[in-house]
């Protein structure tokens, strides 16, 4: 995690998610996470894969690295969104 050094955010301010106390952090991953099945479900009906019953997609590796990788994106959204919300 040193990209909160070159972004200058605090990634430990706590954040609240349907009643669910979670970091900064915390809520950038699993926004992460959920926006990497996101694409790959987008995928899978593009090629009209079904997901239920083929496992071949299952990449954890290749999810893992989409969610290292997205992370930062997620905490900048994050934090803007927090910080606009706090303005208005």
């Amino acid at each position: 995690m040193e990209f909160e050094k070159v972004l200058d955010i605090d990634v430990s301010q706590p954040v609240k998610v349907n009643d669910i106390d979670m970091s900064l952090y915390q809520t950038a991953r699993w926004c992460a996470l959920l926006r990497g099945l996101d694409v790959i479900s987008r995928k899978a009906v593009s090629l009209n894969i079904d997901l239920d019953t083929n496992k071949l997609w299952l990449k954890p590796l290749a999810l893992q690295k989409y969610i290292n990788e997205e992370t930062p994106v997620a905490v900048v959204e994050l934090k803007n969104l927090i910080d606009r919300d706090l303005k208005s």
